[in-house]
């Protein structure tokens, strides 16, 4: 679970420092091809039978989970820092639980809605809360929609995961999401050429660790832990995606947006953690 905190943390940080030499589709493509050659072996093992009634929900949610989100994501990350996008994104289980509640009919406590409240309070926050002062930021605001594009994702897969294994489906929806950023990959060999070696590694270790092997690790996870126990792991990765886009860009965000996080942040805590 460690491992997996800590890739997802690092991801932040190495989308913000290679947007600034590749375009968002151009990054989004390289890491999930590279993810795609990862978990391909994973698929031509288990030789996984999908339904065909399956196919397009599994590709649908390949396109939101990988594709919709990481090229908003990655163009949010051009213009907001490392730590205030994953403070935003901290409100994804809160966007989950009320999904599921308004599509799958799970039943949500008053108490969570309150968290929800409360979390949507701070993204506001962040949105506004910008190093040039108090204004809206359209980086906030795509990381935010890409937020909900990471909730559709794992509402369809909810749907599917019953009838399949967890890496299987994992990997058959980011294939299927590398295959829809392809149109958005032009220009991406030349951009290999004139780029940076480090913002390439970024790209290559993006691909490889959060994009793939941080899912593997996700679903062995899952199988051997509580879900309670591992959410409450998963509330670290913000903070470490501050920590390290302190340490190794520099950047911390503005006291405004700190303030927005640790709202966003409690919100989240307060939804997913029930009174004993």
């Amino acid at each position: 679970m460690a491992l997996a905190v800590v890739s997802w943390g690092a991801s932040w940080v190495s989308i913000r420092a290679a947007v600034a030499h590749y375009s968002p589709g151009q990054l989004a493509f390289g890491r999930y091809f590279i993810a795609s050659l990862v978990l391909l072996p994973f698929l031509l093992r288990n030789r996984p039978r999908f339904e065909r009634r399956d196919w397009l929900p599994i590709f649908i949610s390949g396109v939101c989970g990988f594709t919709l989100y990481n090229l908003a994501l990655n163009a949010g990350e051009r213009t907001i820092s490392a730590g205030a996008a994953a403070l935003i994104g901290s409100i994804i289980p809160v966007l989950v639980t009320l999904g599921a509640h308004l599509f799958l009919k799970h039943h949500v406590s008053r108490r969570a809605l309150l968290g929800a409240g409360i979390s949507f309070s701070g993204v506001a926050l962040l949105a506004l809360g910008g190093r040039d002062g108090v204004q809206i930021s359209t980086g906030a605001l795509l990381v935010v929609g890409a937020a909900f594009c990471a909730a559709a994702y794992q509402l369809l897969q909810v749907r599917l995961r019953p009838r399949y294994g967890a890496i299987d489906l994992t990997a058959a929806a980011i294939v299927g999401g590398t295959i829809a950023l392809l149109p958005f990959s032009g220009g991406l060999v030349g951009a290999v050429k004139t780029a940076p070696l480090s913002a390439t590694l970024n790209m290559i270790g993006l691909g490889i660790f959060p994009g793939a092997l941080g899912y593997v690790l996700w679903s062995w996870v899952l199988s051997h832990m509580s879900v309670a126990r591992v959410m409450s792991f998963l509330f670290l990765i913000s903070p470490c995606a501050v920590l390290m886009g302190w340490v190794f860009l520099g950047e911390l965000p503005s006291p405004l947006e700190l303030c927005g996080g640790a709202l966003a942040l409690s919100g989240v805590i307060w939804c997913q953690t029930e009174r004993k």
